[in-house]
């Protein structure tokens, strides 16, 4: 249905979007008001693919994937398969020297760090007991303070079994001997998506190679998704650079992205999936007005992982105690958005764009000041 253009101040505009953060977010929304710009074509969609989650074609509008912004189970284990790191080194494999193997009475466990660490007392409980059961030892579930603080402790042989983030995961691999073996998800939660949006008006982007030659909006620089992801994707994956195929303004969070292409104070942005279905369900914008021309795969989070020379036997058991129990009813799930299912995963395989993100931003994986 078409749409009727609402006037709105574009300097008004343009100052907020150079804002972050919630009170630049607000006054933007307030400022704006409008109905998503010039009158969208009867027929700008006329030829979408039917969307199918097992074989997804784009573009579509965002409306038609409110219900599929995060990842799935069956996604994770679709991601094509890397036999080596794009990125750093591999993991490490376990010695077959016993000798150099370690065999603590008392396994240490450490989550990735947060600004509440009480808020993770008594969670991970169950978890922890199961452990124990799986491998006849004692464990003990330590805070960190940081992330370089997680990754040195496992280099030291301090730590032995940890959640590093998505981002500081590969220190952990190429500077500690983490093994990764497992995200925490749901069985329709597996990871959210880095999506390519524009607004429906503009029927000449397709695809991101259209994004050539257009006016664009990044996120903060340093956000993962928002900037410094599609910078690494967009390159290594359609020859497209940002910030010279197309321009780049920085606009701060993924609201002002999507507010901004729905506005069409600019014509392309890159932004992550669930932070803008967010901003429609909340009615900011009109999600049948924003089109979304391509979709990464899903964008791991927390990878579990143990210390590469442990022995056999209690990798195994570590391994069963995630993979092969069901956390669903737990405070576990609870606090983690119902996530309480483990699903094996594959670091070269599942952390290639995170890699190829580290890559083309010349991040040093041995050096722990680049956390």
């Amino acid at each position: 249905m078409a749409r009727e253009n609402t006037p709105c101040c574009s300097i008004c505009r343009r100052d907020l979007l150079a804002g972050t953060g919630a009170a630049a977010t607000g006054a933007l929304a307030g400022c704006l008001g409008g109905s998503g710009g010039d009158e969208i074509p009867d027929d700008a969609d006329e030829d979408f693919p039917e969307w199918d989650p097992e074989d997804p074609a784009f573009p579509q509008r965002m409306s038609t994937l409110m219900d599929h912004d995060t990842g799935r189970i069956e996604d994770i284990q679709a991601f094509e398969e890397r036999d080596e790191p794009v990125y750093g080194d591999p993991v490490q494999e376990t010695p077959d020297d016993e000798d150099e193997l370690i065999d603590p009475d008392t396994l240490t466990f450490a989550m990735t760090p947060t600004e509440d660490p009480a808020a993770y007392e008594g969670m991970f409980d169950p978890l922890i007991e199961n452990i124990e059961a799986e491998t006849g030892r004692d464990v003990e579930n330590n805070l960190v303070q940081n992330y370089a603080a997680q990754v040195e402790a496992m280099r030291s042989e301090r730590l032995h079994i940890a959640g590093f983030s998505t981002g500081p995961l590969p220190f952990a691999v190429n500077l500690a001997g983490a093994v990764p073996f497992a995200i925490q998800v749901s069985e329709d939660d597996a990871g959210y998506y880095l999506w390519a949006i524009t607004h429906m008006s503009n029927t000449e982007i397709d695809s991101v190679e259209d994004f050539a030659g257009k006016d664009g909006a990044h996120g903060a620089p340093s956000s993962n998704s928002g900037n410094l992801m599609p910078r690494a994707i967009f390159e290594d994956r359609f020859d497209v650079e940002p910030g010279e195929d197309y321009s780049v303004e920085h606009v701060g969070s993924h609201e002002n992205l999507v507010l901004t292409i729905y506005h069409q104070d600019h014509e392309v942005a890159p932004v992550c999936s669930y932070c803008v279905t967010r901003v429609a369900e909340r009615g900011d914008v009109d999600a049948d007005a924003i089109k979304v021309v391509w979709q990464s795969d899903p964008i791991v989070t927390t990878g579990f992982s143990y210390r590469y020379n442990l022995p056999p036997d209690v990798q195994e058991g570590i391994e069963r105690a995630f993979l092969e129990y069901d956390y669903s009813g737990t405070e576990l799930a609870q606090e983690f958005g119902g996530r309480g299912l483990f699903t094996e995963i594959d670091y070269a395989t599942h952390w290639h764009d995170v890699l190829l993100t580290h890559r083309a931003n010349g991040v040093d994986l041995t050096d722990l000041g680049d956390i």
